[in-house]
Protein backbone atom coordinates (compact mmCIF):
# COMPACT_ATOMS: atom_id res chain seq x y z
CA UNK A 1 0.00 0.00 0.00
CA UNK A 2 1.50 3.48 -0.76
CA UNK A 3 1.28 6.46 1.10
CA UNK A 4 -1.51 8.00 -0.57
CA UNK A 5 -3.27 5.26 -0.13
CA UNK A 6 -2.58 5.06 3.72
CA UNK A 7 -3.70 8.55 4.11
CA UNK A 8 -6.79 7.81 2.15
CA UNK A 9 -7.14 4.74 4.77
CA UNK A 10 -6.35 6.83 7.82
CA UNK A 11 -8.83 9.95 6.89
CA UNK A 12 -11.77 6.82 6.60
CA UNK A 13 -11.23 5.39 9.80
CA UNK A 14 -10.31 9.06 11.13
CA UNK A 15 -14.02 10.02 9.69
CA UNK A 16 -15.35 6.61 11.02
CA UNK A 17 -14.14 6.85 14.64
CA UNK A 18 -15.55 10.80 14.94
CA UNK A 19 -18.86 9.09 13.72
CA UNK A 20 -18.97 6.43 16.04
CA UNK A 21 -18.19 8.81 18.75
CA UNK A 22 -20.71 11.28 17.26
CA UNK A 23 -23.32 8.42 17.41
CA UNK A 24 -22.58 6.82 21.23
CA UNK A 25 -23.24 10.68 22.20
CA UNK A 26 -26.41 10.63 20.64
CA UNK A 27 -27.25 7.64 21.97
CA UNK A 28 -26.32 9.27 25.77
CA UNK A 29 -28.51 12.40 25.16
CA UNK A 30 -31.51 10.53 23.63
CA UNK A 31 -31.87 7.46 25.50
CA UNK A 32 -30.83 9.39 29.11
CA UNK A 33 -33.44 8.35 31.48
CA UNK A 34 -36.29 7.89 29.49
CA UNK A 35 -38.75 5.16 29.95
CA UNK A 36 -41.98 4.05 27.88
CA UNK A 37 -44.86 2.58 29.42
CA UNK A 38 -46.59 -0.76 27.76
CA UNK A 39 -49.57 -2.67 29.46
CA UNK A 40 -50.00 -5.91 28.82
CA UNK A 41 -53.66 -8.27 29.32
CA UNK A 42 -55.33 -5.01 28.32
CA UNK A 43 -58.78 -7.09 27.65
CA UNK A 44 -58.87 -9.04 31.14
CA UNK A 45 -62.27 -9.33 33.01
CA UNK A 46 -63.80 -7.31 35.34
CA UNK A 47 -62.57 -7.59 39.00
CA UNK A 48 -63.90 -4.97 41.46
CA UNK A 49 -64.25 -2.69 38.49
CA UNK A 50 -65.57 -3.17 35.37
CA UNK A 51 -63.24 -3.65 32.51
CA UNK A 52 -64.13 -0.48 30.89
CA UNK A 53 -63.90 1.90 34.04
CA UNK A 54 -60.61 0.22 34.81
CA UNK A 55 -59.59 1.01 31.35
CA UNK A 56 -60.59 4.10 31.60
CA UNK A 57 -58.87 5.17 35.13
CA UNK A 58 -55.85 4.07 34.06
CA UNK A 59 -55.52 6.48 31.40
CA UNK A 60 -57.16 9.11 33.31
CA UNK A 61 -54.64 8.19 35.93
CA UNK A 62 -51.43 8.87 33.02
CA UNK A 63 -53.07 11.77 32.08
CA UNK A 64 -53.21 13.12 35.07
CA UNK A 65 -48.91 12.74 35.42
CA UNK A 66 -48.67 13.88 31.81
CA UNK A 67 -48.68 11.32 29.79
CA UNK A 68 -50.71 11.05 26.79
CA UNK A 69 -49.46 7.86 25.59
CA UNK A 70 -48.29 4.26 26.22
CA UNK A 71 -48.21 1.13 24.48
CA UNK A 72 -51.61 -1.91 24.78
CA UNK A 73 -50.72 -5.14 23.88
CA UNK A 74 -53.74 -6.63 22.46
CA UNK A 75 -54.69 -10.34 22.07
CA UNK A 76 -57.14 -10.44 19.42
CA UNK A 77 -59.44 -13.62 21.02
CA UNK A 78 -60.07 -11.44 23.97
CA UNK A 79 -61.47 -8.67 21.17
CA UNK A 80 -65.38 -8.89 22.04
CA UNK A 81 -68.82 -7.53 21.80
CA UNK A 82 -67.95 -6.75 25.32
CA UNK A 83 -64.37 -5.52 25.26
CA UNK A 84 -64.85 -3.43 22.25
CA UNK A 85 -65.10 -0.28 23.54
CA UNK A 86 -62.23 -0.55 25.49
CA UNK A 87 -59.94 -0.79 22.43
CA UNK A 88 -61.79 1.70 21.13
CA UNK A 89 -61.53 4.08 24.55
CA UNK A 90 -57.55 3.13 23.75
CA UNK A 91 -57.91 4.12 19.99
CA UNK A 92 -59.48 6.98 20.74
CA UNK A 93 -57.09 8.66 23.54
CA UNK A 94 -54.12 8.21 20.82
CA UNK A 95 -52.95 5.23 22.48
CA UNK A 96 -50.71 3.03 20.31
CA UNK A 97 -52.29 -0.11 19.76
CA UNK A 98 -49.44 -3.44 19.14
CA UNK A 99 -50.41 -6.89 17.81
CA UNK A 100 -49.73 -9.52 20.60
CA UNK A 101 -51.43 -12.13 18.35
CA UNK A 102 -54.80 -13.77 18.32
CA UNK A 103 -54.94 -16.41 20.50
CA UNK A 104 -51.12 -17.29 21.23
CA UNK A 105 -49.82 -20.38 23.24
CA UNK A 106 -46.57 -21.58 23.79
CA UNK A 107 -47.38 -24.66 24.87
CA UNK A 108 -49.80 -25.44 21.79
CA UNK A 109 -47.64 -25.24 18.64
CA UNK A 110 -48.63 -27.94 16.06
CA UNK A 111 -46.81 -26.66 12.77
CA UNK A 112 -44.79 -23.90 12.73
CA UNK A 113 -47.47 -21.69 10.03
CA UNK A 114 -49.48 -21.55 13.50
CA UNK A 115 -47.45 -18.29 14.67
CA UNK A 116 -47.90 -16.32 11.18
CA UNK A 117 -51.25 -17.27 11.10
CA UNK A 118 -52.26 -16.35 14.96
CA UNK A 119 -50.58 -13.37 13.86
CA UNK A 120 -52.66 -12.29 11.11
CA UNK A 121 -55.90 -13.26 12.53
CA UNK A 122 -54.87 -10.68 15.33
CA UNK A 123 -53.43 -8.38 12.59
CA UNK A 124 -57.19 -8.50 10.34
CA UNK A 125 -59.31 -7.56 13.76
CA UNK A 126 -56.91 -4.08 14.74
CA UNK A 127 -56.80 -2.81 11.08
CA UNK A 128 -59.75 -0.52 11.72
CA UNK A 129 -58.53 1.14 14.53
CA UNK A 130 -56.65 4.45 13.95
CA UNK A 131 -53.65 4.00 16.27
CA UNK A 132 -52.81 0.64 15.21
CA UNK A 133 -49.97 0.17 13.25
CA UNK A 134 -49.28 -3.07 12.32
CA UNK A 135 -46.27 -2.68 15.44
CA UNK A 136 -46.27 -6.54 16.78
CA UNK A 137 -45.13 -8.43 20.03
CA UNK A 138 -45.16 -11.81 19.86
CA UNK A 139 -44.58 -13.58 23.16
CA UNK A 140 -42.93 -16.48 20.87
CA UNK A 141 -39.54 -14.14 20.25
CA UNK A 142 -39.65 -13.27 24.02
CA UNK A 143 -40.70 -17.06 25.33
CA UNK A 144 -39.84 -19.49 22.64
CA UNK A 145 -36.58 -21.88 22.46
CA UNK A 146 -36.59 -22.92 18.78
CA UNK A 147 -34.08 -20.88 16.70
CA UNK A 148 -35.01 -21.71 13.44
CA UNK A 149 -38.77 -21.22 14.18
CA UNK A 150 -37.91 -17.93 15.84
CA UNK A 151 -35.91 -17.20 12.64
CA UNK A 152 -38.90 -17.93 10.33
CA UNK A 153 -41.50 -16.08 12.03
CA UNK A 154 -38.84 -13.00 12.65
CA UNK A 155 -38.57 -13.49 8.38
CA UNK A 156 -42.35 -13.52 8.00
CA UNK A 157 -42.79 -10.20 9.69
CA UNK A 158 -40.32 -8.02 7.99
CA UNK A 159 -41.99 -9.38 4.75
CA UNK A 160 -45.22 -8.80 5.65
CA UNK A 161 -44.73 -5.21 6.77
CA UNK A 162 -44.84 -5.56 10.60
CA UNK A 163 -43.27 -3.09 12.45
CA UNK A 164 -41.31 -4.39 15.70
CA UNK A 165 -41.20 -3.42 19.15
CA UNK A 166 -38.92 -4.63 22.20
CA UNK A 167 -39.48 -4.52 25.83
CA UNK A 168 -36.56 -4.18 28.63
CA UNK A 169 -38.23 -4.63 31.88
CA UNK A 170 -41.24 -6.78 32.92
CA UNK A 171 -42.96 -6.90 36.44
CA UNK A 172 -45.03 -9.36 37.70
CA UNK A 173 -47.51 -6.45 39.07
CA UNK A 174 -50.69 -9.20 38.05
CA UNK A 175 -49.60 -11.16 40.84
CA UNK A 176 -49.59 -8.23 43.68
CA UNK A 177 -53.42 -7.32 42.17
CA UNK A 178 -54.61 -11.04 42.39
CA UNK A 179 -53.34 -10.85 46.20
CA UNK A 180 -55.34 -7.86 46.11
CA UNK A 181 -58.87 -8.86 44.86
CA UNK A 182 -58.31 -12.33 46.72
CA UNK A 183 -58.61 -10.29 49.95
CA UNK A 184 -61.37 -8.69 48.52
CA UNK A 185 -63.59 -11.25 47.30
CA UNK A 186 -63.47 -12.48 51.27
CA UNK A 187 -64.97 -8.99 52.30
CA UNK A 188 -62.15 -7.59 53.75
CA UNK A 189 -61.13 -4.20 53.15
CA UNK A 190 -57.03 -3.06 52.31
CA UNK A 191 -55.36 -0.12 53.12
CA UNK A 192 -54.65 1.58 49.67
CA UNK A 193 -52.27 3.91 50.29
CA UNK A 194 -50.17 0.99 51.59
CA UNK A 195 -50.90 -1.02 48.95
CA UNK A 196 -49.62 1.54 46.51
CA UNK A 197 -46.26 2.35 48.57
CA UNK A 198 -45.64 -1.31 48.33
CA UNK A 199 -47.03 -1.44 44.65
CA UNK A 200 -44.83 1.65 43.34
CA UNK A 201 -41.73 -0.12 45.37
CA UNK A 202 -42.35 -3.24 43.54
CA UNK A 203 -41.97 -2.05 40.30
CA UNK A 204 -39.28 0.93 41.10
CA UNK A 205 -36.79 -2.12 41.50
CA UNK A 206 -36.45 -3.64 38.65
CA UNK A 207 -36.36 -0.54 36.65
CA UNK A 208 -33.46 0.94 39.18
CA UNK A 209 -31.81 -2.66 39.08
CA UNK A 210 -32.12 -2.13 34.72
CA UNK A 211 -30.64 1.12 34.53
CA UNK A 212 -27.51 -0.02 36.96
CA UNK A 213 -26.78 -2.75 35.08
CA UNK A 214 -27.03 -1.13 32.11
CA UNK A 215 -24.62 2.05 33.15
CA UNK A 216 -22.21 -0.69 34.32
CA UNK A 217 -22.13 -2.53 30.95
CA UNK A 218 -22.52 0.60 28.27
CA UNK A 219 -21.81 3.66 30.75
CA UNK A 220 -24.88 5.23 29.86
CA UNK A 221 -28.49 4.64 30.15
CA UNK A 222 -30.17 3.53 27.65
CA UNK A 223 -34.21 3.43 27.01
CA UNK A 224 -36.52 1.61 28.98
CA UNK A 225 -39.53 -0.39 27.79
CA UNK A 226 -41.32 -1.19 30.88
CA UNK A 227 -44.07 -3.67 30.51
CA UNK A 228 -47.20 -3.66 33.40
CA UNK A 229 -50.35 -5.15 33.23
CA UNK A 230 -54.01 -3.38 33.09
CA UNK A 231 -55.07 -4.30 36.76
CA UNK A 232 -57.16 -2.48 39.20
CA UNK A 233 -54.63 -2.15 41.22
CA UNK A 234 -52.17 -0.39 38.19
CA UNK A 235 -54.86 1.67 37.47
CA UNK A 236 -55.09 3.12 41.07
CA UNK A 237 -51.34 3.57 41.47
CA UNK A 238 -50.31 4.63 37.70
CA UNK A 239 -50.41 8.56 38.95
CA UNK A 240 -48.28 7.53 41.48
CA UNK A 241 -45.79 5.83 40.15
CA UNK A 242 -45.57 8.14 37.28
CA UNK A 243 -44.65 10.73 40.22
CA UNK A 244 -41.86 8.62 41.85
CA UNK A 245 -40.30 7.67 38.15
CA UNK A 246 -40.17 11.53 37.46
CA UNK A 247 -38.09 12.06 40.98
CA UNK A 248 -35.62 9.49 39.96
CA UNK A 249 -35.02 11.27 37.25
CA UNK A 250 -36.91 9.43 34.14
CA UNK A 251 -39.61 10.75 31.83
CA UNK A 252 -41.73 9.09 30.38
CA UNK A 253 -42.46 9.17 26.85
CA UNK A 254 -44.45 8.37 23.95
CA UNK A 255 -43.61 4.66 22.61
CA UNK A 256 -44.44 6.24 18.95
CA UNK A 257 -41.22 8.17 19.50
CA UNK A 258 -39.47 4.67 19.75
CA UNK A 259 -41.22 2.38 17.60
CA UNK A 260 -41.60 4.24 14.44
CA UNK A 261 -37.90 5.88 14.47
CA UNK A 262 -35.35 3.63 12.59
CA UNK A 263 -32.64 5.06 14.47
CA UNK A 264 -34.17 4.61 17.87
CA UNK A 265 -35.38 1.40 17.07
CA UNK A 266 -32.66 -1.02 16.68
CA UNK A 267 -35.02 -3.97 15.68
CA UNK A 268 -35.60 -2.18 13.23
CA UNK A 269 -32.04 -3.12 11.34
CA UNK A 270 -31.39 -6.16 13.24
CA UNK A 271 -34.71 -8.19 13.19
CA UNK A 272 -37.56 -8.79 14.97
CA UNK A 273 -37.89 -9.46 18.58
CA UNK A 274 -39.82 -8.83 22.07
CA UNK A 275 -36.82 -9.99 23.88
CA UNK A 276 -34.83 -7.21 25.94
CA UNK A 277 -33.31 -4.38 24.41
CA UNK A 278 -30.11 -5.47 26.69
CA UNK A 279 -28.70 -8.74 24.35
CA UNK A 280 -28.63 -6.80 21.67
CA UNK A 281 -26.63 -3.66 22.63
CA UNK A 282 -24.45 -6.04 24.68
CA UNK A 283 -23.90 -9.05 22.69
CA UNK A 284 -24.54 -10.89 26.40
CA UNK A 285 -27.10 -12.89 26.92
CA UNK A 286 -30.00 -12.69 29.20
CA UNK A 287 -29.99 -15.08 32.46
CA UNK A 288 -31.47 -17.38 30.48
CA UNK A 289 -34.68 -17.71 32.03
CA UNK A 290 -37.61 -19.18 29.76
CA UNK A 291 -41.43 -18.33 30.18
CA UNK A 292 -41.23 -14.67 31.24
CA UNK A 293 -44.75 -14.25 31.66
CA UNK A 294 -45.52 -16.76 34.46
CA UNK A 295 -44.63 -15.84 37.64
CA UNK A 296 -41.97 -18.20 39.90
CA UNK A 297 -42.34 -19.01 43.60
CA UNK A 298 -39.34 -17.00 43.70
CA UNK A 299 -40.62 -13.94 42.30
CA UNK A 300 -44.00 -14.06 44.32
CA UNK A 301 -41.53 -14.50 47.67
CA UNK A 302 -40.02 -11.29 46.39
CA UNK A 303 -43.69 -9.27 46.19
CA UNK A 304 -44.71 -10.96 49.95
CA UNK A 305 -41.85 -8.78 50.74
CA UNK A 306 -42.59 -5.76 49.64
CA UNK A 307 -46.66 -6.31 51.12
CA UNK A 308 -44.61 -7.14 54.59
CA UNK A 309 -42.69 -4.11 54.19
CA UNK A 310 -46.06 -1.89 54.41
CA UNK A 311 -47.45 -4.23 56.90
CA UNK A 312 -49.86 -5.58 54.93
CA UNK A 313 -49.30 -9.36 55.59
CA UNK A 314 -53.09 -10.31 55.98
CA UNK A 315 -52.75 -10.16 51.81
CA UNK A 316 -49.70 -13.07 51.66
CA UNK A 317 -51.43 -16.60 51.36
CA UNK A 318 -50.62 -18.90 54.19
CA UNK A 319 -49.28 -22.44 52.87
Amino acid sequence: MNSLERNKTHRINSISCVLLLFFISCIKSVYAQEIVLAFDQTLGPATSLDGLARTKMLIKNMAKADVKQAMFLIRTQNLTQKTFDRVAHYDETGQLLVNAGHSYSIYLRQKSYAYPIDVMKANAELQPFFNYHQHVYFPYLLDGTDTTLKQQLQEFLASHGYLPTYTTTFVHDEYMDWLYQQRLLDNHTVDIRKLEKAYINMVLEPVKNYAAKAYLLLGFNPRQVLVLHETDLTAYCITGLIDELNKLGYKVIAPEKVFTDPVANPYFVSGYSAVSYMPYITGLREDGRTLAYVVTQYEQQKIHVYLQQQGLDVLIPVH
